[in-house]
């Protein structure tokens, strides 16, 4: 399905050169893939992703804040376009100007940036079958001038992100289903998020991928300055695998006058969260899980090992967690109990 531009019509030039910044585990999996991955509009870190400002709708909308009818009707026009987010896949590039640290901070510290161009991605996202939108991201809300449209909202963002010079591709999946009521509580009054008690359907995925022609979207490869040895390597490797025209580069910012990431991060005021405790399963759980399990035939066992694996695959640090070790290794001992007859 032809690719359309965004609500704003927006774009760069047709040549212009566009990088997606990337840490080694989602280069590795694009590697491996060879697919485009597509993160569902609300689970981004911004957490105010495609939505207004309230103090915008006010305006726009004639609201008055301390009308109490007013703040029901702002947050039912707030719930319902935290909704109708849901159904919009987005993957993020950058409309490449010169190299920044705050960039490979943020999203490639211990990976890459791929190099293509715009009318490389228009071309790949040509073939899919899902109406898909391409364009620039508008940051602020200067070019809005009082109008109230959803679709130009999902191309905005806020003015502290502008340095991102974001390009956004983004497929929309309508869920036929969904009846957009999810921010209405039992009591019928609304609140400006989905509520807990009004949960989407299971099968509304947290992503999707679309299979590409690799070698004809990837331009080039350029290494973080933050890379490590073992990181490089790996990446040469995928790099000599897939035989891409252009050889892969370091980063310009890679020298002796770079400062470490941790320095960095410390001048800026960087503050990572501390990692989340691990979780583990008891013996009992994986009593029940093994028994469960053993009514399954092989093939679908194998198939939930490969399907949690494939889980695996996208962890931070590149290990699975000690949960999952747990059930893999239960999920084999199911596998070889039932090769041995038992």
């Amino acid at each position: 399905m032809p690719v359309k531009a965004c609500y704003s019509k927006k774009e760069p030039n047709s040549d212009a050169v566009i990088w997606r910044f990337m840490d080694l585990r989602k280069f590795r999996d694009l590697m491996a893939s060879e697919e485009l991955y597509f993160r569902r509009a609300d689970l981004f870190d911004d957490e105010s992703e495609e939505l207004p400002p309230e103090q915008y709708v006010q305006r726009v909308l004639g609201l008055d804040p301390w009308d109490i009818k007013d703040r029901v009707s702002l947050n039912n026009h707030l719930g319902s376009l935290a909704q109708s987010r849901e159904m919009h896949y987005i993957t993020c590039w950058h409309l490449y100007r010169n190299e920044t640290l705050a960039m490979w901070e943020r999203y490639g510290h211990d990976g890459v940036a791929i190099i293509s161009g715009y009318d490389l991605l228009k071309a790949a996202l040509d073939q899919l079958i899902d109406e898909t939108h391409l364009g620039l991201v508008q940051y602020g809300t200067a070019h809005l001038t009082n109008r109230f449209n959803a679709l130009e909202f999902i191309t905005t963002k806020q003015k502290k992100y502008e340095m991102e010079c974001e390009v956004r591709a983004m497929l929309t999946c309508i869920n036929p289903l969904d009846g957009g009521n999810r921010h209405i509580d039992l009591n019928n009054v609304p609140h400006p998020r989905p509520l807990p008690m009004n949960p989407r359907h299971p099968w509304v995925p947290d992503c999707k991928r679309r299979r590409i022609v690799l070698k004809e979207l990837v331009q080039g490869v350029v290494i973080s300055p933050w890379a490590e040895p073992d990181n490089v390597e790996e990446i040469e490797l995928w790099n000599r695998h897939k035989g891409f025209s252009a050889p892969r580069q370091y980063s310009e910012l890679r020298g002796d006058k770079t400062p470490t990431l941790e320095e960095y991060r410390k001048h800026m005021g960087i503050k990572k969260p501390p990692p989340e405790p691990e979780m583990m399963a008891t013996t009992h759980e994986l009593d029940h899980f093994y028994e469960e399990l053993s009514t399954l035939t092989p093939e679908r066992v194998r198939f939930l090992y490969r399907q949690r694996w494939e889980k695996c695959r996208l962890e931070p640090d590149s290990l699975p967690s000690t949960l999952d070790a747990q059930y893999l290794g239960a999920t084999l001992k199911v596998l070889k109990d039932m090769k041995k007859g038992k």
